[in-house]
Order: structure tokens, then sequence, then C-alpha cells
């Protein structure tokens, strides 16, 4: 079915991009045939747009790629008779969200005081678009803190509501979530940087980001774990 026909409220939503669908496309030919392929992509579509129709409205965010695209992961998940290991997954959900940091990452490297102090403004601008978008779209992310200390390279802010975190609750989907989460971990390595995270919304009260060029002390005091659920997770090393 070709995007435009696809029966959604338009005033309300918008679609997933051709990136998403490129994505979704990949992963069906890769454990169907074709023609099986082409059936379950249907399927896929109008799954979504059924999950649309409880979705809150955010049409006109600046944020809509961050919210439809997961929708359509979701949306193949359900769909799909047979459910591979998500960790198989991880970099197609990767290139699919965040693909565009590997080449930000031959640009930018966070243990330059000079690009970190950029991501400083970038991350700032950032939370205060969030602040706006929050009045006019309830049901988009919510920032709680900001805070940029330039001195020592490290940007912490967090989220306090995640739309996507917010629509796996809703459809007992907290088991997929951990494969769009972790693209988080995977984007800031490509900037040559450290994400110390120790929850989301998802299983806490916030989404906490602390980030720091992946030569600061601080990144070495942390090491990366998976939970049960597959989310990744920051732990301070033990002290020997």
């Amino acid at each position: 079915m070709r995007e435009k026909d696809l029966p959604f409220d338009r005033t309300k939503h918008v679609c997933y991009t051709k990136n998403a669908k490129k994505c979704v496309q990949k992963l069906l030919r890769r454990y169907y045939d074709e023609k099986t392929a082409a059936k379950l992509w249907e399927k896929i579509q109008l799954q979504y747009c059924e999950y649309l129709k409880d979705e809150p409205a955010l049409a006109g965010s600046k944020i809509t790629v961050s919210i439809y695209d997961p929708i359509l992961i979701f949306a193949w998940y359900a769909v799909i008779p047979d459910k591979p290991p998500l960790e198989d997954i991880q970099q197609d959900v990767y290139d699919c969200f965040m693909g565009s940091f590997d080449t930000l990452g031959r640009i930018f490297n966070l243990n330059r005081k000079a690009d970190n102090r950029l991501a400083g403004k970038i991350f700032r601008k950032t939370s205060d678009i969030r602040k706006k978008e929050i009045k006019k779209f309830p049901g988009s992310f919510r920032m709680g803190g900001y805070d940029y200390d330039e001195d020592n390279g490290i940007i912490r802010y967090s989220f306090t509501q995640c739309p996507n975190a917010e629509f796996a609750k809703r459809h007992h989907m907290e088991d997929v979530l951990p494969v769009m989460c972790n693209c988080d971990h995977m984007a800031m390595q490509k900037l040559h940087a450290t994400l110390i995270r120790k929850g989301t919304c998802c299983t806490g009260a916030c989404c906490d980001y602390c980030i720091v060029g992946d030569q600061n002390p601080l990144a070495a005091e942390y090491e990366l774990k998976a939970a049960e659920n597959g989310l990744l997770v920051s732990v301070r090393k033990e002290t020997k």
C-alpha cells in the first residue's frame, strides 16, 4: 500500500520515514521469501495505522522521527509470526534511527573541548525545544533537568516522559523497547563519547543521560551491562 493511502488521521499524525520503511523491509527479506515479505509488509502498515488510533497527536512536532519510526518497529515485531532474538536486529535498528552518527563521528570528537562545548549548546537547545513543545504536545518527550559542566566536559539531562516508553507500556511491549534505547549508547560511541545511563522511563522515574568524552576519567569508572530485558545500563566498576 502506498504511504499516501494509509488510513490514519494526518491532522494528528505523520507517516514513518523512508529510512524506517527500508529498515523493516530489509528485515522482512532477511527472514521471509519475497511473497511472504510483501504480505507481511501490508499487515505491518495496517498495524501501524491501528496503533495510531490511540496515540496522542504529535503531527507538527519537531521530533516526529523519534516517535513514529519506533512505532513502525513495534508494528513489525507485533505482526511477524517468527520473533528473532532482538539482539540480532540491534544494528539494523541503529542504522534506521541513528545511522547519521557514523558520519558525524568523522567530524566530532567529544574529547575535544570545542566539540564538547558545541555538543553542550546543541543539547541545551534541544532541551529548550522540548520544554516549549510539551505545552503544545503533552504526549511528547518531557524534559527533567539539564546541566553542562564545561570545566569537566560533562553534559547531563533527563526525560521524565518518553512517548516510546509510554507506547511500550500501553501495548505490553516493554521487552522490545531496549533495542531502541540501546541505540543511544551506540550513537555516542560514534562521537568518541560515553553515555552513562542508569535507567529509562520504562524501568524507572526517568531516562537519565550523562555524556562525556570516552577519554574522560568519569567514563572509566563505569561499564555497560545488559539487564535481564536486554537494556544496556551503566554500572560503576567495582574497586579492587
